[in-house]
């Protein structure tokens, strides 16, 4: 059996577990659109206009609704690529799956090839799914030419979120805790990176500690892309570096410390 057989077996089982799993669903997508349709329409207008706002780094006065939107996104691709790839990694790895997995005669990097093409895959569906309703329920669209800077984002924070749930799994030792304590961290850094409300007024050591974390310049790159303001491709160069370094900087360490046995065997 051919490597690419198994990769496109591994990417179809790892999505039909995804789709069958009520809690994945929820939080990947029904959480997000919630998010989306609350805020874009609690905050999104002001005596019948559209609300708008102005935020540290961003040129121009933005639409509260466009801040809403690429935020969501922000929180759909994290969901889709840390917070359900990491719980469900950690339950496979309890039940024995990834230790069978990995004595079968193929090799390792491509099973875990599936899982990580599986959340890009939902992170781009469900990226695409939110500008829609974006789009047509508040207005909310790409400026003209930033629609490969918003794609590629996505990606890069994807394929970033992936290896960043790749190595979590390392520190989680409960399947029945990971997806609580997954929630709870990424809940925690959406709030201090400014996914729900914009940060200018958190006191100076709030907004510096959330420069240190992903979420920070992937939801300023996704900005940049909406943005109507930015010229250009509509890039953010130096968060999408920054993305990209976290990336793989944990998918190195993830590389060398990644679990394969269940650790209550150990």
């Amino acid at each position: 059996m051919s490597t690419a057989t198994v990769l496109r077996g591994e990417v179809r089982c790892a999505r039909k577990v995804m789709l069958r799993d009520p809690m994945a669903v929820f939080v990947t997508v029904v959480l997000p659109l919630l998010y989306l349709f609350i805020f874009a329409t609690v905050n999104g207008t002001v005596n019948g206009k559209p609300a708008t706002m102005h935020m540290r780094g961003q040129p121009g006065i933005l639409k509260v609704q466009a801040y809403v939107v690429a935020s969501v996104i922000v929180i759909g691709v994290v969901s889709a690529a840390f917070t359900y790839l990491a719980a469900q990694l950690v339950h496979d790895r309890e039940d024995g799956i990834l230790k069978r997995l990995r004595s079968a005669p193929v090799r390792t990097s491509t099973f875990l090839a599936g899982p990580v093409i599986n959340g890009t895959a939902a992170s781009l569906t469900l990226a695409v799914l939110v500008a829609a309703l974006g789009r047509l329920g508040y207005a909310v669209s790409l400026p003209a030419g930033h629609l490969l800077a918003a794609v590629i984002t996505v990606i890069i924070g994807a394929l970033a979120f992936c290896a960043l749930g790749c190595l979590v799994t390392v520190v989680i030792r409960s399947a029945t805790a990971a997806m609580p304590l997954l929630f709870g961290v990424t809940l925690a850094l959406f709030f201090l990176s400014g996914n729900f409300f914009p940060t200018d007024s958190l006191p100076a050591p709030w907004r510096a500690a959330a420069n240190v974390f992903p979420v920070r310049h992937f939801l300023t790159a996704m900005l940049t892309a909406y943005n109507p303001h930015v010229t250009g491709a509509g890039f953010a160069p130096r968060d999408l570096a920054i993305l990209a370094l976290w990336g793989l900087a944990s998918a190195i360490v993830a590389a060398r410390t990644f679990r394969w046995t269940p650790v209550r065997a150990r």
